[in-house]
């Protein structure tokens, strides 16, 4: 549950209000003349809401989350470690193309 704060309260207490945050993992808003402003949220929150946002970018985005969806129920995965190198493989495959 998001928390609601003046931005006075920022001001004055905004060790203790991102301390909450990073233990809680709740985010808090930051009102201005009544009105919310601002989001404080955890970084890691933030990095995975950026992650989703560019994920569903994709045209295909939901083809994609149902067939992962499907894999996951099948017991096919792939573990972290593979999946990184997977994506590295791929990142510099993009970049020497872009080269010629």
């Amino acid at each position: 549950m998001e928390k609601i704060v003046p931005i006075s309260d920022l001001q004055s207490k905004t060790k203790e209000i991102v301390e909450g945050v990073k233990k809680t993992g709740n985010p808090v808003i930051i009102t201005q003349r009544g009105r919310a402003a601002v989001l404080v949220v955890n970084y890691e929150q933030y990095e995975g809401m950026m992650h989703t946002l560019d994920e569903m970018s994709y045209p295909d985005w939901q083809t994609r989350l149902a067939r992962a969806k499907r894999e996951s129920e099948a017991g096919q995965s792939i573990s972290l470690e593979d999946l990184l190198k997977k994506r590295e493989r791929r990142v510099s495959s993009r970049k020497i193309s872009k080269k010629r």
